[in-house]
Order: C-alpha cells, then sequence, then structure tokens
C-alpha cells in the first residue's frame, strides 16, 4: 500500500519529530533560508529537528560525535562538526559568517553565552532539553542583538499545534523521509531492562518499542 508505514515505525518516530516541529516552527518561527544550528544533532530528538529544518528549505549546521558526523550530513546537514573539537566555536562562526537564526541544543548542555555569541540578529534560541542545566544568561548581549528565547515542554503544547504538527510529521513519515535511525522491538515484559538501559545512556540514537506479550 503506497505511503504505509509500519505502526512500530511510527510510534518510534512521533514524539521525538513533534518536539522537533514545535521547537523548530511554533517556537524558534523557522522559515526557508534560515539557517538553524542543532546541537546533539545525531539523537532521537536532533535527527528529527535536522529532518524538518531541511525539509522546511533551511540551511542546516549540526554538531554531533565524530562518529555521527556522517548520520547528519546523510540527514541534509550542510556542515557537521564534532562537538568535542576545541575550536567547535569557531568552526561553527565560520561557516555562518552572518550568524544563526535558530539555535536549537538537543544535547541539553545549554551554554546560552556561547548560544548568543552564535545568533544573528534577531536570531532565536530554543529551549527543548533543559532539565539538566541553569545556565546564565548574558541579557545585556541577548538585548543589544535583539534576539529573543524561548523554552517549552510538550506535554504543554495545544491540541491545535500537535494537529499542525502531525501534517508534517505524516507527510515525512509516507515518503519515507521520518524514520527512527535504530529501531528495537522488546517485548512488554522487559520494560525494566530497557528503562534501565536507558538510564545507563545506552539506547543512543536508538528507539525501543515495547510490544504486548512476552
Amino acid at each position: 500500500m503506497d505511503g504505509y508505514v509500519p505502526p512500530t515505525a511510527a510510534v518510534a518516530v512521533v514524539h521525538p519529530a513533534a518536539t522537533a516541529y514545535l521547537a523548530l516552527f511554533t517556537h524558534g518561527r523557522v522559515t526557508a533560508g534560515d539557517t538553524v544550528l542543532v546541537l546533539g544533532a545525531a539523537g532521537n530528538v536532533g535527527s528529527a529537528v535536522v529532518t524538518l529544518a531541511v525539509d522546511a528549505g533551511a540551511r542546516v549546521i549540526a554538531t554531533a560525535a565524530a562518529a555521527d558526523l556522517d548520520h547528519c550530513r546523510a540527514l541534509g546537514a550542510a556542515a557537521a562538526f564534532d562537538y568535542r573539537d576545541p575550536k567547535l566555536v569557531d568552526l561553527i562562526a565560520a561557516a555562518c559568517p552572518d550568524g544563526v537564526d535558530a539555535h536549537l541544543d538537543c544535547s541539553g548542555r545549554n551554554d546560552l553565552t556561547e548560544a548568543v555569541e552564535l545568533l544573528a540578529p534577531r536570531g532565536r534560541i530554543v529551549l527543548l532539553a533543559a532539565t539538566g542545566t541553569d545556565p546564565v544568561l548574558p541579557v545585556r548581549r541577548l538585548y543589544m542583538k535583539d534576539c529573543s528565547i524561548a523554552g517549552f515542554v510538550i506535554s504543554h503544547a495545544t491540541s491545535g499545534e500537535l494537529a499542525e504538527a502531525a501534517g508534517t510529521i505524516n507527510r515525512l513519515l509516507a515518503n519515507c523521509r521520518l524514520r527512527a535511525r535504530t529501531l528495537e522491538r522488546q517485548p512488554l515484559s522487559a520494560a525494566a531492562e530497557v528503562h534501565r538501559r536507558m538510564e545507563q545512556g545506552r539506547l543512543h540514537g536508538k528507539r525501543v518499542v515495547l510490544l504486548p506479550g512476552g
């Protein structure tokens, strides 16, 4: 059946993709031609951010672990840099001489001083992974560049916002543009073990779908 997407493939990406959509378009106001910087671009949400931004006609600059840079480029990132590179900020600045229009940190590091420096005039920072940080905001610099910062959690999204996101997500699912990087199926009885693996950071770039039975 044309456009058919297996339920497990769909459920594996719906949440990260909806988060990515809200970050980019509802809160980040990204449009075609914008330059979008995505930190932590190889994870589940980060990969969805890159995919959706490229689909919208934005130019994407990605950061990730060295082993994941080819994955980011395959998703359409115009440039991808190792987040451990000591010259990372200089590399990003050289790739974006006019600054970045939208800064999305999916890694949860949230260095706002660095982020503000990389912004273009009227650039936007969107906080979407911020439960473990409490960074200092360089208010004067943010103010002088006429920039803005927004934070959101998907549980606060309205039904209208989610419906809007669903339209894009369904289209990208149907044409195979949106897929989990690695999909693992486990029985529901394995939930505790899967949760332990998640807490230990062993599910990098992987989505696990728990199925009834087993």
